[in-house]
């Protein structure tokens, strides 16, 4: 896997991975986001839980154009990348 996590903020009993995103359509809710998006913020995820496995992995996206974080759902995220892998 390569990828930048742009912020990750590591707390005693939680890591949240932040991406910052300039799309100039954003979507309303996580349900909304595109596929492309959800399967890096759920490999980002999937990587995160590896590394700190005592820890909740919890994944967000920073829109750059509003400055709203919006938190994405960890089953959305896991499922996006399940879909991704299937054959």
């Amino acid at each position: 896997m390569n990828g930048i996590v742009d912020r990750l903020v590591i707390e005693p009993d939680r890591v949240l991975a932040v991406d910052f995103k300039t799309n100039a359509v954003i979507p309303e809710s996580a349900d909304a986001c595109p596929d492309g998006l959800l399967r890096q913020m759920g490999a980002y995820a999937d990587a995160l839980s590896q590394v700190y496995p005592d820890r909740e992995v919890a994944t967000a996206i920073l829109w750059t154009r509003t400055a709203e974080l919006m938190h994405l759902p960890g089953d959305l995220v896991r499922e996006a990348l399940a879909a991704a892998e299937a054959p």
